[in-house]
């Protein structure tokens, strides 16, 4: 990995904030951090970041307040990864309309940070089909031409992962009942997400499911 990607560790936790600068650094990141809101927005408004890791729940100036600020300032908005210690639905749904990256709990699974920071910088796919094997091959195909894929053995954990990281592409299986598509479009919607879905069944070939994504991808480019 090219050492040239900067991170802003925002925590109002000095070990937190500590551990995750010297793991961070560890993995070729350049980073640096905050003690809290305040300070977070001084530095983003007098630097440039690709991600800002910051915790939701913080004196004066919670974590989404930062960023409902840099929005309105029309500032270059870095990618957000949030994280708490509480369940708070409607301000995840909240974050997620704004467009983080992710939003997470405590305590924080570094590994996790990591691998969504590098799948950030290419296309992602979240693969939910019923055929186990299909499923499989798509992953390793879709690994293999550079793309970052996860794997979902079902509706239910597809959601969570929805609500989390914004994917690009949803691989969804057409078997699924169409309350459990209801749902997931209804999720899509809701998170204002950009996630384009394409359905699919254990009949359709490998390739023929890349095609589609290449084709979005020549559209869109």
């Amino acid at each position: 990995m090219k050492k040239d990607i900067n991170i802003l560790i925002v925590d109002d936790h000095p070990a937190v904030r500590s551990t995750m600068v010297d793991v961070l650094k560890e993995e070729g990141f350049i980073t640096d951090k905050a003690e809290n809101g305040e300070s977070a927005l001084k530095k983003c408004t007098e630097n440039k970041y690709d991600f800002v890791l910051i915790d939701v729940q913080m004196p004066k100036i919670n974590g989404i307040e930062v960023l409902k600020t840099l929005k309105a300032q029309n500032k270059q908005i870095p990618n957000f990864i949030f994280f708490t210690a509480y369940s708070l639905p409607e301000i995840q749904n909240e974050a997620m309309k704004m467009g983080c990256l992710a939003f997470l709990q405590k305590p924080i699974q570094i590994e996790r940070v990591i691998s969504i920071l590098k799948q950030s910088k290419g296309t992602t796919v979240l693969i939910c089909l019923k055929n186990e094997k299909q499923q499989n091959l798509l992953y390793n195909s879709l690994i293999s031409k550079g793309f970052h894929a996860l794997q979902t053995l079902n509706v239910d954990e597809a959601l969570i992962q929805l609500r989390q990281i914004n994917f690009n592409y949803l691989i969804l299986d057409c078997d699924w009942t169409q309350s459990e598509h209801d749902i997931i479009r209804a999720t899509i919607k809701s998170l204002s997400s950009n996630t384009v879905c394409f359905e699919s069944n254990e009949d359709e070939e490998i390739h023929d499911i890349e095609n589609r994504i290449f084709s979005h991808l020549r559209e869109i480019s």
